[in-house]
């Protein structure tokens, strides 16, 4: 193999990780701060389930630094969307959600459209 080849092989093995680390340092807090960069683009966060209300069909997820996004599932689209997600779930679990940011509330909270969630450890599995 050609050194350049391996040069280039040795930077994207350095760099990689460093990649995989800004998505992992991402909070909500980071998001409400920086709203103007994130708001109306795709999110991908880990965050672990806190409750599922099914009366109000509202879903919460909390983050690294306990902070709370509560997400409304109560539309016909949102229900035939999230239908096989919402089929086994447990609190305290960790998920990676994905959500696009719309802003933020009048008490500086995140506001959101939740797209899809899935447990964090079917992404280990290969």
């Amino acid at each position: 193999m050609p050194l350049f080849k391996k040069k280039y092989l040795i930077a994207f093995l350095i760099i990689l990780p460093l990649i995989l680390q800004a998505d992992i340092d991402l909070t909500i807090s980071k998001i409400v701060y920086e709203i103007d960069v994130y708001q109306n683009k795709p999110v991908n966060m880990t965050l672990k389930l806190k409750q599922v209300d099914r009366i109000f069909e509202k879903i919460i997820f909390y983050d690294s630094e306990n902070i709370d996004i509560e997400f409304d599932v109560s539309g016909k689209e949102a229900k035939k969307r999230l239908r096989n997600d919402m089929l086994n779930l447990h609190e305290g679990m960790a998920y990676r959600v994905s959500f696009i940011v719309t802003g933020t509330g009048n008490l500086g909270g995140l506001i959101g459209i939740l797209e899809s969630f899935t447990p964090l450890f079917l992404d280990k599995i290969p």
